[in-house]
């Protein structure tokens, strides 16, 4: 599951699927796949996975009502990137975003997220729904440079000894 060889295989076959109609060259992959330290990346993202449910309910006040719907996935994963599609603030925060998210078997799913947040985060909702197919055919506006900031952002605990050193 989690090895550097399927994780750099996974996050190589996205880039590349940025070059041509999606804006990039195989120079601008090549140098942004370059920037990515996949044994760092590896660790940061075995310590940053979770379940992820397909409807949440969180609240802070007692006897909130929290509540986890079924497992999105099936398994564990990782969020590599967000992209904000829309947003209403009022009373309550409205948003929608898309999501690349990296499983433990190494597949990348794009993901749907709508949230809610009432009283800056008081009592926050959100309902994800998986985009099938390949992430570039999603709705998802996907910017390898923001990408790779994320990433990198990510790896920081990591250098950083921030996170713990897992055998893998």
């Amino acid at each position: 599951m989690y090895s550097v060889d399927s994780l750099e295989y996974a996050v190589r076959h996205l880039f590349q699927g940025g070059i041509g109609e999606h804006g990039y060259s195989e120079e601008e992959v090549e140098t942004l796949l370059h920037g990515i330290d996949f044994e760092a990346l590896l660790q940061a993202v075995r310590h940053n996975a979770q379940t992820v449910h397909a409807y949440t309910t969180d609240g802070k006040a007692p006897m909130s009502f929290n509540y986890r719907g079924r497992d999105l996935f099936g398994q564990r994963a990782t969020r590599l990137y967000e992209d904000n599609d829309q947003s209403c603030a009022s009373i309550v925060l409205t948003d929608r975003t898309y999501e690349l998210w990296l499983l433990e078997d190494m597949d990348l799913v794009a993901v749907a997220c709508v949230s809610l947040d009432c009283g800056d985060g008081e009592y926050v909702t959100e309902y994800r729904e998986i985009k099938e197919g390949d992430p570039w055919d999603s709705p998802m506006y996907l910017d390898l440079d923001e990408l790779v900031d994320e990433i990198n952002a990510m790896c920081a605990a990591y250098y950083e000894s921030d996170i713990p050193l897992y055998e893998l």
